[in-house]
């Protein structure tokens, strides 16, 4: 909780000044005034020592592994007996985040002041998401809070092993790629251009591809700061685009119309929502709260537009079948299908759960193979890349032959 160093005016109107903690100036105001005094400056206390990672927004992120083994920990020890804030303030000792752990010795003290844990957790929406917080509501007022923190805990797993598994057949070909990038870059500078002046004083005329090259070389080598600049600039341009709400439409709408991936990003939400969906239900969750919580939880913008519309329309008294109907190109004919069914015999719970462990697996099974067809489509393109290398060069170096004779 931070701290204020404040100043204020008793009843006979003497100043008094001294340092309290609150969440606000507001909260400040209010204890002060229950102790007779009257606020009349405040400005909270900064501690340098923390200044300089807490004023970067990338230092404020929480793993998903972190916040996984914090549910899984926290379930264990509610279960065991051992109340909420002694919990918190070992789980805040166990955790390596500077930050996460200053998150928990937070929500233990709003605890100790009679917050509720969700109420307490909602204050931190850059660490636990509005599907965390609103389960772990439903948990506390249902009584069934070490089950809904076992259920986060499986679905935070499940998430976390997609995501290993599509990063972990990625990085090969990521890594190849960059390679390639830099060594045709410095073939371009370096290279090139001693090779290129025999050409070019023979006075001859080149092949297209041949002159391409040239060019090339010649825009890089004879402009290094620009370029290397360029290398650098790009790619930041490129991040920057994309964190920015039309990159982001942009390059999710790329992820779900592009062929190699558009399978994978497809398969990994409707899992995700189907799980999601799952636990919320049986939780006790209503369905219309359940996909608006789902919703603020997409990070695709078209999932989150589809999941938005089914919430108004099931709100409206459409069943969930026919509302995510409307969106053929986000979920497939079987997905609606089996809802439809779960929705006639009453079993929606299980059936979203059989729906999300057989995408899980379908993922699983691309994945496995991902590395292999990616692997393929790598050999081709730097096959075709020294290809066209070779003939640039190789075939000027023919033309010279002929010159001389």
């Amino acid at each position: 909780m931070p701290l204020y160093t404040y100043r204020a005016r008793d009843e006979k109107g003497q100043a008094i000044s001294g340092i309290m903690p609150a969440e606000n100036k507001a909260e400040l105001a209010h204890t002060l005034k229950n102790q007779g005094l009257l606020l009349v400056f405040a400005n909270q206390k900064t501690d340098k020592k923390k200044l300089s990672w807490q004023g970067l927004p990338f230092l404020k992120r929480v793993s998903l592994t972190e916040k996984m083994m914090f549910t899984k920990h926290l379930s264990v020890m509610i279960k065991s007996g051992l109340p909420i804030p002694r919990a918190l303030e070992i789980l805040a000792i166990q955790t390596k985040s500077n930050y996460f752990r200053e998150v928990l010795n937070n929500v233990k003290e709003k605890i100790k002041t009679g917050s509720s844990l969700a109420d307490s957790l909602q204050d931190y929406p850059r660490v636990f998401s509005s599907l965390f917080t609103s389960s772990i509501r439903i948990g506390e007022i249902g009584g069934t809070l070490e089950e809904v923190l076992e259920l986060l805990a499986l679905q935070m797993q499940k998430e976390h092993d997609i995501r290993a598994k599509v990063r972990g057949a990625m990085i090969y070909p990521s890594v190849i790629i960059v390679v390639m990038i830099v060594i045709a870059i410095l073939m371009m500078i370096f290279v090139i251009p001693n090779l290129m002046k025999i050409f070019s004083e023979m006075n001859i005329e080149l092949p297209i591809t041949t002159r391409l090259i040239i060019a090339t070389s010649n825009l890089l080598s004879n402009h290094i700061i620009i370029s290397l600049a360029g290398l650098v600039t790009i790619p930041l341009l490129l991040l920057f685009f994309k964190s920015s709400p039309p990159g982001k439409k942009f390059f999710h709408f790329i992820f779900i119309h592009t062929p190699l991936i558009k399978n994978i990003v497809k398969k990994i939400y409707i899992a995700r929502i189907a799980r999601t969906l799952s636990s919320l239900l049986k939780s006790g969750v209503a369905i219309v709260n359940a996909l608006d919580i789902i919703a603020d939880s997409m990070e695709n913008t078209y999932f989150k537009i589809a999941m938005r519309r089914a919430s108004e329309m099931v709100q409206r008294g459409l069943p969930l079948n026919k509302a995510i109907a409307d969106f053929p190109q986000l979920f497939a004919p079987m997905v609606i299908q089996m809802i439809r069914v779960g929705e006639e015999t009453g079993s929606s719970e299980q059936i979203l759960t059989q729906l999300a462990d057989f995408y899980e697996k379908e993922v699983d099974d691309i994945t496995k193979n991902l590395s292999s067809v990616i692997e393929s489509a790598l050999i081709l393109v730097i096959g075709g890349a020294v290809g066209f290398f070779a003939i640039s060069v190789i075939q000027p170096m023919y033309m010279v032959m002929d010159y001389m004779e």
